[in-house]
């Protein structure tokens, strides 16, 4: 399988690095194919030390290194470097494409975006191929200007419907969409011949709360005095993070007694920061920065009540399926992508978009119902049994076998 990611490699040190989740997912796609070619932007070494929330991997501790072979491709620097890239990296690509008998590209935007330029190479070529994507770009990319500068609007209107039409092209001769998240696939399902609703999972089923952990958790649930939430994130526009702090501000002057905890970094940190002062949250809320280490992060999810996130962007986030692994129901904005994760099965509650006084009441609530909240989190832990690794890469596996 020839795989096209948008996710960057980095040399450190001379040894090339690939962001932890994707390697894992590198590893489990060499478990349901006999070989595997990656392609990716290998980041400059100053572009690479300044990107926030990546944990590196070295390639050559994958488990089936031996059988993964990295491909390289320029970074995105300027329009005029992607243009001076384009016609010798379309050659290696259409090479690649020619010795590959199954095709998938990771789209993601427009300029400097090699998994699309592939997609083209392999319409040209009249192959079948994979369209696998996780985020809605031109709906995500208008929505995000709208905090923007005057100019960066300015390019949105222009840029989003472009990558619209070049995003329902390249899906539309695609033989397969692998579509992560209800957003994607009510966006781009449409487009495609062969379109597949799937959840981009990493977990694995040690990560699945055990019985016993469940147990304490339920209890704690019951008698704990202070609700406890958390969130892990970017600081994002899209992510809201002071649509989060107003919820956490008004649950608190609805009389909740509870701590919030935000792990990431990003762009708005320090507005945050001012936002949680203002509205008095300073002993309340804490921003304590972006946790590497998987397991650790993990541990935080389980031990917290409530997962609390204000997503007002069509993505599919993987926090939301790591909440319901660790038995810790999510509780914030509605759009499709969490609807889907909880109808029929629990675990969660939504409130519309922006109605961040509407989800401060909820979480009152839910710190004042604590049979409620422990039925929620009985439900979570039973929901995300379905949100395993190598189930659902075995699950895609077949279907890249079956369409592209």
């Amino acid at each position: 399988m020839y795989l096209v990611l948008p996710v960057p490699f980095r040399d450190f040190e001379g040894e090339l690095q690939v962001e932890s989740q994707a390697a894992n997912g590198l590893d489990r796609w060499a478990d349901n194919f006999s070989q595997v070619i990656v392609s990716a932007p290998l980041l400059p070494p100053a572009a690479a030390a300044h990107l926030a929330g990546f944990v590196w991997r070295n390639a050559s501790t994958l488990d089936h290194r031996a059988r993964i072979r990295f491909q390289p491709l320029p970074p995105f620097t300027s329009t005029l470097s992607f243009f001076r890239d384009l016609k010798p990296t379309r050659a290696r690509i259409a090479a690649t494409i020619a010795e590959s008998q199954h095709l998938q590209f990771a789209i993601s935007g427009l300029l400097g975006d090699w998994a699309s330029v592939a997609a083209l190479e392999a319409i040209r070529l009249k192959r079948k191929y994979a369209i696998h994507t996780d985020c809605v770009e031109y709906e995500l990319m208008r929505r995000t200007a709208r905090s923007a500068s005057r100019t960066r609007q300015l390019r949105v209107l222009v840029e989003s419907p472009l990558t619209k039409a070049y995003h329902k092209y390249i899906l539309e001769h695609s033989s397969l969409g692998l579509l992560h998240g209800e957003e994607c696939f009510l966006a781009y399902g449409p487009w495609c011949s062969e379109g597949h609703l799937i959840h981009d999972v990493h977990t694995k089923q040690s990560d699945l709360i055990d019985e016993t952990t469940l147990a304490r958790k339920l209890e704690d649930v019951q008698t704990a005095e202070t609700l406890r939430l958390i969130y892990a994130g970017r600081l994002h526009p899209m992510k809201a993070p002071l649509e989060w702090l107003k919820a956490v501000a008004v649950a608190r002057d609805k009389g909740a007694n509870l701590r919030a905890t935000w792990y990431g970094e990003g762009a708005l940190l320090n507005d945050a920061l001012a936002e949680r002062a203002r509205l008095n949250l300073d002993s309340i809320v804490d921003f304590a920065g972006f946790v590497a280490d998987r397991a650790t992060l993990l541990s935080h999810v389980r031990s917290a009540h409530a997962v609390l996130f204000t997503h007002i962007t069509p993505e599919s986030p993987r926090n939301l399926l790591e909440a319901l692994v660790s038995g810790t129901p999510i509780v914030g904005y509605d759009n499709p992508y969490a609807l889907d994760l909880i109808q029929g099965e629990g675990g969660g509650v939504l409130v519309p978009i922006h109605d961040s006084q509407k989800l401060g009441e909820t979480i009152a609530s839910l710190a004042k119902d604590r049979q409620k909240l422990a039925k929620m989190t009985r439900e979570a832990a039973h929901n995300g049994k379905r949100f395993t690794d190598a189930g659902v890469f075995a699950e895609r596996s077949a279907l890249l076998r079956q369409f592209a």
